[in-house]
């Protein structure tokens, strides 16, 4: 997983748009600049009431409670954006929507950002109590000094021990609202750019070939004397590619593949992974230095539809067993191509139809038919199967497949399950039925 450097924690709250999230968890606390530098208005002010907003329905940017708060504010020192003596500002509820707690006579600052028409503040924003603010106040008294502009800062560090790289090969540019900046960073990765006019940049990394990071170019707009931090993890990007192919050689289309180590079960392994394109070909970038070993058609979305379901899980150039799986060693940065992995489609397929029935046997209108694939004992939930109008269903699998089967109804806003059913598909063709009980 990449490290990601948030630059404005106000984004995680903003763009959260749950309605069922039961928790609300933020990351580190930003510098004063960075927050009076991304914020629509930064006041100190005393609250003097609240009132929930019924009106207020979700916005483009995701204001993820349907009828936030709002509290009023006697405004007694204005930094940006709170012109008069009073101001609304809205949060949530409270809990899982991030809503800040305000409570009627304290004394905080405050920084608000747009939704919408609204100024908002979340708990992941830098607003808290007057008393525990010295460090912002510090920072908001060299506001009235002559000097203007903005900072654009933030640092580059390393995904993974191994990865080389020297400062002279990365190189910064921040390019916008100014002349275009080149910047090198210092030896520990780190880049600053003061005295910028306020104003939007875009800001991009640049790296070898042999290197990669998360979203190397970045948006940013940063208003007056506010400042900007972002931050990269840089990854080795080591590259494998191929093609998965069928014993006539064609090309295996939409077939899973991944990358693991030599010595991890595939059915558990977390590692990098695609599916082969129309014509059989894969390709995976951002790959640490490493051993690997590559699997086929391992932990898949578990489909007995899936086409590929006829080729079993495979390894590497084209065996079964994983002990006799080639090893292959990518090095920094390094790219191996041309990889042939062939499949041999051992499994014979079997057509399992079936229908959805009352229990005087009529058929269910509507019906829902949900199937988990438990042929390796390593289930990863249920999936939906077409059921038609008359409730019938068609499922393409192989024999020796199990498979375990759940319906349902909605009638007259009443759920209605059938047993739990379960079946091995023996033969080329096989049937079944399912009885919906009716509760009414």
């Amino acid at each position: 997983m990449r490290t990601l450097f948030v630059m404005f924690g106000i984004l995680f709250a903003l763009s959260f748009a749950s309605q069922t999230v039961h928790a609300c968890s933020c990351g580190s606390a930003n510098a004063p600049c960075i927050s009076f530098g991304s914020a629509q208005a930064v006041f100190v002010g005393t609250v003097l009431s609240k009132r929930v907003d019924e009106q207020t329905r979700p916005t483009d940017r995701g204001n993820i409670n349907r009828n936030p708060i709002g509290f009023r504010f006697a405004v007694e020192q204005s930094y940006r954006g709170a012109a008069g003596p009073e101001i609304e500002i809205f949060t949530g509820r409270g809990g899982g929507d991030c809503g800040y707690d305000f409570k009627i006579g304290q004394r905080y600052l405050v920084y608000a950002y747009l939704d919408g028409d609204k100024l908002t503040t979340y708990i992941c924003t830098s607003t808290k109590l007057f008393g525990t603010a010295a460090e912002d106040l510090a920072f908001l008294a060299t506001l009235s000094s002559p000097s203007q502009g903005v900072t654009i800062f933030g640092t580059i560090t390393h995904g993974e021990a191994e990865t080389e790289y020297s400062s002279s090969d990365v190189f910064i540019t921040i390019e916008g609202a100014s002349p275009l900046q080149k910047i090198r960073p210092d030896a520990e990765g780190g880049f600053r750019v003061g005295g910028l006019p306020a104003g939007k940049y875009k800001v991009t990394l640049h790296l070898p070939d042999t290197l990669s990071a998360w979203q190397s170019e970045r948006q940013i707009e940063v208003l007056d004397r506010g400042c900007a931090f972002i931050g990269w993890n840089v990854r080795n990007n080591g590259r494998v590619s191929g093609r998965v192919l069928n014993t006539g050689g064609e090309g295996v289309a939409r077939i899973a593949v991944q990358l693991i180590k030599p010595d991890v079960d595939p059915l558990q392994a977390i590692g990098l992974g695609t599916a082969t394109d129309a014509s059989g070909n894969f390709s995976l970038s951002e790959v640490p230095k490493g051993r690997y070993i590559i699997s086929v058609n391992y932990n898949r979305y578990p489909n007995p539809n899936d086409p590929t379901i006829i080729y079993p899980p495979s390894f590497y150039p084209g065996v079964v067993d994983q002990e006799q799986a080639q090893v292959i060693t990518v090095g920094t940065g390094e790219k191996l191509e041309n990889l042939e992995i062939r499949l041999s489609p051992t499994r014979a397929v079997s057509v399992l139809t079936g229908v959805i029935v009352w229990s005087d046997g009529s058929p269910v209108v509507d019906a829902q038919l949900s199937v988990m694939d438990v042929t390796r004992n390593d289930p990863s939930g249920f999936f939906a199967v077409n059921v038609d109008r008359e409730g019938k269903f068609r499922i393409n699998g192989y024999i020796g497949q199990k498979l375990f089967m759940e319906a349902r109804s909605y009638r007259q806003e009443i759920t209605e399950l059938s047993g739990k059913t379960r079946i091995t598909l023996e033969q080329a063709e096989a049937t079944v039925q399912i009885v919906i009980p009716k509760l009414r």
